[in-house]
């Protein structure tokens, strides 16, 4: 019987010893896949496509050669800690960046840990990450990069819309063509006076900011995430995601037509839909603030090709969308397809 008991024992170690093997193993290929989500590859035209740019591009958009080149896109987002270091994006134009949290530069594409550390470094593989410029996850490789760490990221304190207004006003002083961002707000840790019925373009402090800076350049494209609260109390767009000419930015399951069930739905008291259009996020990844530098780089492309008032581009992103016919608060126009855009653009 004593054998028996100590067999038993045996066993039951092993196994502990083995769940606790496994549990490590999953832990660290989560944050791998985390860091690195697997890709799933579509050949379009001469080039191989990620699956986000792959729902929007077709082999006419491949032939044209675009990539971005001669433009400036300015990134209001988080942490860029790895964005030297990474496959898709270490060989990025960056001809300036600043940090408006705490000034200090030194380790600011560091890896580092924490939550969202490489936020904006993954946010700038969206916009414009490529291997060998024939293997594309955004379609920007080729443009050039103004950064701004503008986020908090363990607090909401009101003072980020003074680093965002503070940012853009910098992005301005450096000719930036197009300005995305993946930071908008709604409720402050230190302020809750903005509401749902605010949302109509003007009323919060950075959506005012925003909208004046858009009516002063007519040429300045502004891309917005839409923010992810449609499963929570909120449920509506961020702000400036508000403004009536900033690009906002929702995201979409596979399928191209379903919203993401965490992606902000549209306020309805506007006489102008919001989200403007949407993007496929990449699994495990989530959240609209990958979906907006997606369409950024899109629109990068698009201005390569030919110079455009911000309106004309907004018609076009929304004209080509696959909700074109029936545009609702859930998804906007869609995601944009240039198999629709009449590519080349005259």
């Amino acid at each position: 019987m004593r054998i028996i008991k100590k067999v038993i024992k045996f066993i039951c170690c092993i196994f502990l010893i083995a769940l606790v093997i496994f549990f490590i193993i999953g832990y660290f290929t989560t944050r791998s896949d985390f860091k690195n989500p697997p890709e799933h590859y579509t050949c379009i035209g001469q080039r191989v496509y990620t699956a986000v740019p792959a729902m929007m591009v077709d082999s006419t958009y491949d032939s044209l050669n675009l990539s971005g080149r001669g433009i400036k896109i300015g990134v209001l987002d988080a942490g860029f800690g790895g964005l030297r270091q990474r496959s898709w994006t270490q060989n990025l134009k960056i001809a300036a960046y600043a940090n408006f949290v705490s000034g200090d530069t030194l380790g600011f594409f560091s890896e580092k840990s924490g939550k969202e550390s490489d936020h904006g470094a993954y946010s700038c593989a969206c916009i414009g990450g490529s291997l060998s410029q024939d293997t594309i996850k955004g379609l920007a490789w080729n443009a050039t990069y103004y950064l701004a760490e503008i986020d908090e990221m363990n607090a909401e304190p009101r003072m980020e819309e003074v680093r965002m207004m503070d940012a853009i006003r910098w992005l301005l002083a450096n000719e930036v063509d197009i300005i995305t961002s993946s930071c908008g707000y709604t409720i402050f840790d230190d302020y809750d006076g903005y509401s749902v019925q605010m949302l109509d373009g003007h009323s919060s402090r950075i959506s005012c900011f925003v909208d004046s800076v858009l009516q002063t350049n007519p040429d300045l494209i502004f891309i917005q995430s839409m923010g992810n609260k449609g499963n929570k109390s909120w449920r509506y767009e961020n702000f400036p995601a508000d403004v009536r000419e900033v690009i906002s930015v929702g995201a979409v399951e596979k399928d191209g037509l379903t919203r993401a069930g965490y992606s902000s739905i549209g306020w309805e008291g506007t006489d102008y839909i919001k989200p403007d259009v949407c993007a496929y996020v990449q699994p495990p990844r989530r959240g609209t603030s990958f979906s907006a530098p997606a369409i950024a780089g899109l629109c990068a492309t698009l201005l390569e090709h030919k110079r455009m008032s911000r309106k004309e581009l907004i018609n076009i992103l929304n004209t080509s969308g696959l909700n074109y016919h029936a545009p609702n608060n859930e998804i906007g126009y869609g995601v944009p397809q240039t198999s629709r855009m009449s590519l080349p653009l005259y």
